[in-house]
């Protein structure tokens, strides 16, 4: 059951910045419809000072209290919607850059909009003809924008393709990404770091986050082996990897794609040192654009059933007369995802998610349509932010904006309805799992607080749920905007901990 009894009010405000344009207002529509039912004003809130004795743990942090914008509130046993919530703060007004707690906003309207059991969809088809175990013409990979297809989905429908009778694939493999009518971002462009994976951009046919793992490791000291996940073939790779004396403290491995010469495949170079005495290195690297890593992906899983593949890659629409080979449905609920998102603060599924939001038939997906429809669910529950900007629904970004109140405001109301308890738990626990394993761990609220983080250069914060010693739920919001931001780790741990203590 709910952690919260609430008695609702139906009711909506529409922001002017929701309906503001004409070509808005049907799409608009479109998103609040399924939410009007259970539409609701979240109460009033109240902020009265921080006690003398928390600003004393942000003043030793030697951040200025004018960085800080939080809010601190404990939630009674029954909430009637209307009346008003007595909370704690300190600049609790402030627009701030929340980095990863972003999340949260963007979570919370997926959830409402497409339902907790909401599954993605990814299409194979063809316009080609199978003779003799072999699919010659076009065969196209239909994205439809899963945050999560991985290694695991591929292998599953190359499989489903092999029982088909496919022995053998030639002509065009088209890789289709248009159901985000996103450019693909230089991944580059937020902190030069390119082959970084958090930098992974959105791509409606994105496989495994755009990822490779690659494992090093030297057999008897004597000889390094290289391997890859997704597998890259052994003339798609080269290495150039120097054993020394030591253990894997002396190891520095990095990879990155290759120049090749003119007409020739670029390869995968994984170079550096590797110690003697070490078992090995894994790590993850992002290269390739999209449209290629997904070829490589799909190629490697329908290579490893026996399949043989010859194909050139293109990027392209499926055409409507395309017969369906496999309609893949995901095996992961939304719900599942959130969790992933929440627990990981995983950048690539969210930005996904964030453009799913607007996707639609024959209505593809464009950050500023997703930006209107989460501020429509917002609307629909009463949750007005004047203040919010989204960028990409990640967090990764400098232009985005929530203050403390805000997201205290869009906390409590996610403690409405049946829900609830299973929306905190998409959260990590404290010193239990995810971004907060390491946090406040072997303490009274080990497993008794749920939060979100979000780490940026001058920029940490961290939001989300507390059950108190008194057994209250208390929303907690915390974000530092400022050069010194790394410092504010220990005031926001002891924030928590007297948040548990006094409520």
């Amino acid at each position: 059951s709910s952690p919260i009894t609430v008695v609702p009010r139906l009711f909506v405000r529409i922001s002017h910045e929701v309906i503001s344009n004409a070509r808005s207002i049907v799409f608009f529509l479109a998103m609040i419809g399924p939410c009007v039912a259970t539409a609701q004003f979240t109460p009033i809130i109240r902020f009265a000072s921080l006690p003398a004795e928390v600003k004393k743990e942000i003043s030793a942090s030697g951040i200025p209290e004018s960085a800080w914008s939080v809010a601190i509130i404990p939630l009674p046993p029954v909430v009637v919607m209307g009346p008003v919530l007595n909370g704690l703060g300190l600049n609790p007004d402030t627009p701030v850059n929340p980095a990863s707690v972003m999340k949260l906003v963007t979570t919370r309207a997926a959830l409402g909009l497409l339902g907790p059991q909401f599954r993605h969809q990814t299409r194979i088809a063809t316009t080609g003809r199978l003779e003799s175990g072999v699919l010659r013409g076009d065969l196209f990979f239909q994205g439809g924008g899963d945050p999560k297809l991985v290694v695991e989905d591929l292998d599953e429908i190359a499989k489903r393709l092999k029982a088909m009778g496919i022995e053998r694939i030639e002509g065009n493999l088209v890789v289709d990404g248009t159901r985000f009518d996103e450019p693909e971002i230089d991944p580059g462009q937020f902190d030069g770091r390119p082959f970084s994976t958090y930098n992974v951009g959105p791509h409606a046919a994105m496989v495994n986050f755009k990822s490779v793992k690659v494992s090093v490791w030297s057999e008897a000291g004597k000889r390094v082996r290289v391997m890859t996940e997704p597998r890259f073939r052994d003339q798609e790779l080269s290495q150039k990897i120097q054993l020394i004396d030591g253990g894997c403290n002396k190891s520095r491995v990095t990879a990155r794609m290759e120049q090749a010469a003119k007409g020739a495949e670029p390869k995968l170079l994984v170079s550096g040192v590797i110690g003697k005495q070490c078992n090995g290195v894994d790590f993850y690297v992002s290269v390739m654009d999209h449209a290629r890593f997904a070829m490589t992906a799909f190629r490697a899983a329908w290579e490893a059933v026996g399949g043989v593949m010859k194909v050139k890659l293109q990027t392209g629409v499926t055409p409507d007369s395309a017969r369906t080979l496999v309609q893949w449905e995901s095996p992961r609920p939304l719900i599942e995802l959130v969790a992933d998102i929440n627990k990981l603060s995983n950048n690539p599924m969210t930005r996904q998610l964030f453009l799913t939001l607007s996707a639609g038939e024959g209505r593809p997906a464009t950050r500023q349509e997703s930006r209107l429809a989460v501020k429509a669910y917002l609307a629909s529950r009463g949750l007005v932010f004047p203040e919010l900007v989204i960028d990409n629904g990640s967090g990764l970004s400098r232009e985005e904006r929530i203050s403390a109140k805000s997201l205290a405001r869009l906390l409590a109301d996610g403690l409405i309805g049946p829900d609830a308890q299973t929306w905190v738990e998409t959260l990590p626990a404290v010193g239990i799992e995810g971004t907060v394993r390491n946090r406040m761990r072997n303490s009274v609220l080990e497993g008794r607080a749920w939060l979100k983080t979000g780490t940026l250069d001058d920029v940490r914060a961290l939001a989300g749920y507390i059950r108190s010693a008194e057994g209250r739920w208390v929303v907690f919001v915390a974000v530092v905007n400022d050069p010194q931001a790394v410092k504010a780790k220990p005031a926001m741990d002891s924030l928590v901990k007297w948040a548990y203590t006094y409520h």
